[in-house]
Order: C-alpha cells, then structure tokens, then sequence
C-alpha cells in the first residue's frame, strides 16, 4: 500500500510539471496583445522576442532543478523502495540526457547561422525554436531536423522546429 502511495505521488508530480510546462509553452508562445499603434507593437515584439529564449530556458531550467530536486528527495529519502529509488535514478539519468543533447541541439543551431535556439526534450518528442529574420527555408529546415535526429535519435514525426523572428 505504502508502495502504490509513492508512485501516486511521483505520478501527481508529474503530472504538475507536465501542466507547467503546458502553461510555460502557452504563455512564451502567445503573441503581444493590446499594443495601440504599430510603433509601439513593433517596439514589444521585439523586446519580447529577444527575452523569449531567455525565459524559455530559464523556465525550462528552474522545472529541471525542481524535477531533479524530487527525484533526489526520492532517491535519499530512507522510507523509499529499491523500486522506487531504481525509477527515480532512471529518470534522473535519463533528465542529464537530455539536458545534453538539449544544448548539444542549441549549440548546432547556433553554427547554422541562427541568432538564438532553444529546444525542449521530453518522452513525447522534440520542439526546437530559432531566432531568425527570415522565414525558414525548407534546406534550413532540412538541416536542422538532420541535426536534431542525429544528435537525439528521435523519430523526424515527433520533431517541431519553429522560428521565432
């Protein structure tokens, strides 16, 4: 019973990150509302275009202290499972994974050219984001997904790129 406990509380807390990361996804993807001429709304966009790699990471790295952080709480805590210790463990290695395949991702965007990348790894995919002028072109495109797959090995069906000007 203690056992089914501890794994309703890992799913419930992953299930919390999986809503904050929807809602970070939202509100970093939203466009400027409310801008009364165009001056002014040129002027927010692009303001808000260079801070949104800058609080995308950050926002993507506070969640990862946070997941880290229970996933230690998990691991140190003497009244957990081997079962529970061994899960905690897996997902903490499998969290560093892709942290570095995250940067190593950025990194290969940024020798393309782009301004600014950030990307996002999860289970169920992959979602790459770049600054750029110009609208992607489909060799641009092209390159970047063949970076992403390599460095990844995630299926091209389940990889977003997306620019952000």
């Amino acid at each position: 019973m203690e056992q089914f406990r501890k794994q309703t509380a890992i799913i419930a807390v992953l299930v919390v990150l999986i809503a904050c990361s929807a809602w970070y996804a939202k509100k970093f993807n939203d466009q400027s509302k409310g801008v009364s001429n165009l001056k002014d709304k040129t002027t927010q966009t692009s303001k808000s275009n260079s801070n949104y790699f800058v609080e995308a990471r950050s926002g993507r790295d506070n969640q990862l202290s946070i997941h880290k952080q229970e996933l230690e709480n998990i691991i140190n805590n003497k009244n957990s499972t081997k079962e529970a210790i061994a899960q905690a463990q897996a997902k903490l290695i499998l969290l560093a994974d892709w942290a570095d395949k995250q940067a190593r991702v950025e990194q290969l965007a940024k020798q393309r050219g782009f301004e600014d990348a950030v990307c996002f790894i999860n289970e169920n995919g992959v979602e790459l984001c770049v600054k750029s002028a110009e609208d992607l072109t489909s060799e641009q495109a092209a390159q970047l997904m063949d970076d992403v797959v390599r460095t990844t090995s995630i299926s091209p069906t389940k990889i977003i790129i997306k620019n952000q000007k």
